[in-house]
């Protein structure tokens, strides 16, 4: 395993003890200590990755994707030649193969959100600092650089709202993950979707 792997799993360690902390006890239930204790980490290595409790619980990693919208912005990461939008749904796609996807990991959250509902504000606020970043990255990989040029938020927010669509199918009860296609495929299931339903109001699916 590498050292960027072994980050990964000690971060998904982390997070993963964090939510399920919060669920039994909820988040003024336990310290950064009890959960140092629990992972097996200092509080200087907890404070290297997340810069505070709720951040944890949430999944907010200290520049964890800084180097990947770095990337994308100049042009990298994914290949050169896809549209913004496909170009968008292709860098989610890496980061979530990155990251990686767990049903499990879903239900957790869902059991945080309940048990602290003052949360979904802060992932809501997180997520729309996390989408200015991308916009500025498709600004400043497809040269959009007029400040009143709206495209690359449209873009952003487009591709924000196919991702939604295909976690709340994905992580729905209903759906069978044994025959149902993985995530990404999903993903470029439903960005094939939205093109046809724009352009032609066809289903192009099949």
């Amino acid at each position: 395993m590498s050292t960027t792997e072994r980050t990964r799993a000690l971060r998904r360690r982390m997070i993963v003890e964090a939510r399920r902390a919060t669920i039994e006890h909820g988040l003024h239930g336990f310290t950064i200590e009890q959960l140092c204790e629990t992972v097996g980490v200092s509080r200087r290595t907890f404070f290297n990755h997340f810069a505070s409790k709720d951040d944890a619980v949430l999944g907010i990693e200290i520049n964890a994707d800084v180097e990947a919208i770095d990337a994308y912005a100049a042009g990298g990461v994914v290949a050169a030649d896809l549209a913004p939008l496909d170009s968008v749904v292709a860098l989610a796609i890496d980061q979530f193969h990155r990251v990686g996807i767990d049903r499990a990991d879903e239900v957790l959250v869902r059991g945080v959100f309940e048990r602290e509902p003052a949360l979904v504000a802060r992932f809501l606020s997180a997520t729309d600092v996390q989408l200015g970043r991308i916009a500025d990255a498709v600004r400043a990989r497809f040269g959009w650089d007029d400040p009143v040029d709206r495209r690359a938020r449209l873009v952003t927010e487009a591709a924000a709202g196919l991702l939604k669509v295909t976690a709340e199918t994905y992580f729905d009860d209903a759906f069978d993950e044994a025959t149902g296609p993985a995530f990404d495929e999903l993903l470029t299931q439903n960005l094939r979707l939205m093109r046809a339903a724009i352009t032609t109001g066809q289903d192009t699916t099949e």
